[in-house]
């Protein structure tokens, strides 16, 4: 992606100016742009800021990441700024407006055009729903933008935009900067520096930014409420979660169970079947007699099972007594009609105040006046009226709440149940009883046949005694898997209690005060996000050491001094040379120190693997002599495309012939002075004297 064209309209000294840059080669990247300082450079860089980022991009002008001690650019606020870049002479022709226009060409040769315009009031003021911004798509100019979204919504929607199609504002300080500003930001330690331009390939201050603006909701969120205590609530959450801790184990152990319980059943009717076909009597009549005899087995087995149903269920509820039962039911039906009451009584009380305010309207119109004392004598009448609409309370209400734990639908369903209970008779438990007695009976006097019609011999024998040892063992499982699963219903039933109380607790709580629930996930996100940024930095380190030791070594002067870059993970950096010692030991200069960090903003850029265009205003800033070649050979070993805005001190001489090849044009702004206001003109061609081969 490069940027094919730049127009100004009424932007600082810039009446209207246009820059048409041609598709950087691999050989030819370079744009220069020379002007004296105060010409209007940096006003063109600024509008290359500004146009592309809009607020987003203040902080690379007026705060810049690689920021010195210039007062005026640290106090600028954005409209403040706005309001000084409007050209002096555009009012005064009746001009309110300013505006910026980059256009692009990315890799695939599509076009795309983002346009900015700022208005400002008769008297020069900026408001933020002033600022417009267009983005355009192709040849055909297809309009890029959200349907039906105004404001910062839209604004929000071209900034994602801008980001997806362009760079992030995040990036912005690696590809867009000041050359000057580098030189005081390599003074910094150098570990502040590499966390910082790691920080800024991976989007970290948008993610400190979210933090600390997490931090802030919570901080006036809790202004603004009275403390909540939870205790209560974490109690509960530990009896819930003790309780689950015991049906889990008892889950675990009838899985453990099952299994077990299963195979032996299975090596029980094995040897049963086996057992069917020795014996020294009929063989008929033995295999009917083992078919017998494990059909009432069976029959005993589901009884006990049907029982078991019974005991973990409704059997303890149906031997509390059909009084205490019909009791509880009563007492849950005069609840609800409790509930029922208070509900219409709210309701009607919530319309009081209007009732009053009607009678009290209406002994206006009454000839002659009521006194005051009248007046509130009728009122006080009318409100004992209302109120006595409601008491007494209906005829078997509740007078309190025994069940505060349930609600309306709970008691209902609660009710419906013990009214089930009442239909289970006590001659159906007699009856099982019975049934199962009659099994078992059957059962021993079939197991007795069955051994004496069996073959007397070893190996019927063993098979015998393992039966017998199966079926005692089976029966133990019985009792066990049948004890877990009760208990495990039983711990079901009280858990669900426990998950109601906590609703209901929970719900009180959110219902009282919703500001501190959200106040604390607020800062739960905002621990989580530290949390990401604490572990995201080492993940790029080792790229970026690597890419640092490749442009450091394609700008330092002193090329066989230091041979590799090492960063750990506290970003502390090394400077090493061939034989493995830290050259950071030695004082290093400014020019290493600038190439330093040089090297960090072409690591950034590098492993971002964005394809935008680099411009650097004041590239050679105040690098030394010996260290400028390698700044400017390093830029022009770029992919990309390169524009470098120098004074008349910077890119001349020696240093314009070391890139002349690669410069693909130049341009030169000029300025001059009409009455009292300042006119930055550009055209071909650049400072005088100096020529670039053809």
């Amino acid at each position: 992606m490069y940027i094919s064209n730049i127009l100004l309209r009424d932007w600082k000294a810039y009446t209207t100016a246009s820059f048409d840059f041609p598709a950087p080669s691999p050989e030819r990247n370079i744009i220069l742009i020379g002007a004296p300082n105060g010409y209007g450079k940096t006003s063109l860089f600024e509008a290359i800021v500004l146009g592309m980022f809009g607020r987003d991009g203040l902080p690379l002008i007026a705060n810049p990441p690689f920021s010195g001690s210039d007062k005026d650019r640290l106090a600028t606020s954005y409209p403040h700024f706005l309001e000084k870049a409007l050209h002096r002479g555009a009012r005064d022709a009746g001009r309110n407006s300013c505006s910026i226009k980059l256009t692009f060409t990315d890799d695939e040769s599509e076009v795309l055009e983002i346009q900015r315009r700022w208005h400002f009031s008769d008297s020069g003021a900026y408001r933020p729903q002033d600022e417009e911004i267009h983005i355009f798509e192709g040849t055909t100019r297809k309009a890029a933008g959200p349907a039906g979204v105004h404001g910062s919504e839209r604004l929000d929607w071209y900034r994602d935009y801008i980001a997806h199609r362009f760079l992030p504002y995040h990036l912005a300080a690696f590809f867009l900067f000041d050359g000057e500003q580098v030189s005081a930001f390599a003074e910094r330690d150098m570990a502040g520096q590499v966390r910082v331009g790691i920080e800024g390939l991976l989007g970290i201050p948008i993610l400190k930014s979210l933090a600390e603006d997490l931090r802030a909701y919570a901080q006036a969120r809790r202004r603004e409420s009275v403390h909540v205590s939870d205790k209560t609530i974490a109690a509960l959450e530990r009896e819930r979660d003790g309780l689950k801790s015991q049906y889990d184990e008892r889950q675990q152990r009838l899985e453990e169970i099952e299994p077990a319980l299963i195979a032996r059943t299975k090596e029980r009717d094995s040897l049963t079947r086996e057992l069917a076909s020795i014996g020294s009597g009929s063989q008929a009549q033995h295999r009917e007699q083992l078919e017998q005899l494990n059909r009432y087995r069976r029959s005993v087995e589901e009884g006990q099972e049907q029982l078991e149903e019974l005991l973990a269920k409704d059997m303890a509820l149906a031997l509390s007594g059909r009084g205490l039962r019909e009791k509880l039911r009563k007492r849950l039906a005069s609840e609800n009609l409790r509930q029922s009451w208070e509900s219409g009584k709210a309701q009607g009380d919530s319309n009081l105040h209007r009732f009053l305010a009607a009678v009290d309207a209406g002994m206006g119109t009454i000839d002659p006046n009521l006194s005051d004392g009248q007046r509130r004598a009728v009122l006080a009448r009318a409100r004992s009226a209302w109120e006595q609409l409601w008491y007494p309370p209906p005829e078997n209400c509740a007078e309190d709440y025994l069940h505060s734990y349930l609600n309306e639908r709970e008691r209902s369903k609660a009710i419906d149940r013990l009214e089930e209970l009442d239909r289970l008779a006590a001659p159906y438990i007699v009856d099982l009883l019975g049934s199962i007695a009659a099994d078992e009976k059957q059962l021993a006097r079939l197991q007795e046949e069955v051994t004496r019609t069996e073959a007397v011999a070893p190996a019927v024998d063993k098979k015998r005694e393992r039966l017998s040892a199966l079926n005692g063992e089976i029966q133990e499982l019985d009792r066990e898997v049948g004890a877990f699963r009760r208990e495990r219903e039983a711990l079901d039933s009280q858990i669900k209690r426990k998950n109601t109380e906590w609703t209901r607790l929970t719900g009180r709580l959110d219902q009282a005060k919703p500001a501190v629930r959200r106040l604390t996930r607020a800062l739960k996100v905002a621990d989580l996000v530290d949390a990401i940024v604490a572990r995201a930095v080492p993940s790029q380190i080792e790229a970026i050491a690597k890419a640092m030791t490749s442009a450091h070594r394609s700008m330092a002067h002193k090329k066989d001094l230091v041979q590799r870059i090492a960063i750990d993970a506290n970003c502390d950096v090394q400077l090493l040379n061939g034989e493995g010692l830290d050259l950071r030991r030695y004082d290093l200069s400014a020019g290493e120190k600038q190439i330093f960090t040089q090297a960090l903003i072409s690591a950034v850029s590098s492993v971002s693997g964005r394809g935008f265009p680099m411009v650097v205003d004041t590239p050679l800033g105040r690098l030394d002599v010996e260290h400028r070649k390698g700044v400017l050979k390093h830029l022009v070993e770029r992919k990309h495309q390169v524009i470098l805005l120098s004074t008349d001190t910077e890119v001349v001489g020696e240093y314009l012939q070391e890139i002349a090849p690669h410069v693909q044009r130049t341009f030169l702004i000029s300025f001059e002075r009409i009455g009292a206001i300042g006119q930055s003109r550009v055209q071909p061609g650049y400072f005088e004297g100096e020529e670039l081969p053809a």
